[in-house]
């Protein structure tokens, strides 16, 4: 195989790639506080040119003809909408719920929450909201959540939700429905001073859904770009071998 066709093949495995990543932006327009992820390709500061069998941490090595391919989550803020309903709650700012899920507290900005058998506040998939004594129980009443997260029944406070910020939350791993798991390193503080709550509305995903699907188009036309020169060099490779049976 020709060094042109490894290089086509390599592009169009990139593009590959980077189309997977923005299918699944795509597909999570409507998922309420997703954050998307994007793609990077660069070239690590080495001296030695990378193979498949060298690694370098947080970069995945397709092949010595593609660059470096790495994946990084955008944390940006997505737009706010009001729902009305008093359970939802948007952080407006930095921070994520903290949340108890059987692997250990994880971290989200999904406010869709909402009351268990027990009176307990969780999320949709039933993992308590933590405050910052524990898990909250809410009593029959009006429930009101203020600005720096305090929980009131009936006028009176029964906790205040934790809100965890990171300094770095690029090191943050997705865990999955909107969940956060907090890599070795990463540093937390609490309730940021710039963060409030606004409890009857909801965080949209942070996806501009005209840019993706254009990212989408220009990725597909640039995989089916490399799918011709691939096919153009084997049709020449072929040709060449033919014609020197031919000759012989």
């Amino acid at each position: 195989m020709s060094g042109g066709m490894y290089l086509a093949a390599a592009g169009a495995l990139v593009q590959q790639l980077r189309l997977e990543v923005l299918s699944n932006n795509v597909a999570n327009i409507n998922t309420i506080a997703y954050k998307g992820d994007r793609s990077v390709f660069q070239i690590p500061e080495e001296t030695e040119p990378q193979t498949f069998e060298t690694s370098i941490e947080g970069i995945q090595t397709l092949s010595p003809y593609a660059p470096p391919f790495s994946t990084v989550t955008d944390f940006s803020q997505g737009a706010i909408r009001q729902t009305g309903n008093p359970l939802d709650v948007a952080i407006n700012g930095d921070g994520f719920f903290s949340i108890q899920t059987p692997g250990g507290v994880q971290y989200t900005r999904q406010g869709s929450l909402t009351l268990d058998s027990e009176g307990v506040l969780v999320t949709p998939e039933g993992y308590p909201v933590l405050g910052d004594g524990g898990e909250i129980n809410l009593e029959a009443g009006t429930v009101e959540i203020d600005q720096q997260g305090s929980v009131y029944v009936d006028g009176d406070e029964v906790g205040r939700l934790q809100i965890t910020d990171f300094t770095n939350p690029e090191t943050l791993t997705k865990a999955g429905n909107g969940r956060f798991v907090e890599s070795e390193g990463t540093i937390s503080t609490e309730f940021p001073e710039n963060t409030t709550l606004s409890q009857g509305y909801l965080e949209t995903a942070n996806i501009n859904p005209v840019q993706a699907m254009t990212e989408m188009i220009e990725t597909s036309r640039a995989f089916e770009a490399y799918q011709k020169v691939i096919q153009s060099a084997d049709e020449a490779t072929s040709k060449s071998i033919n014609d020197v049976g031919k000759t012989i």
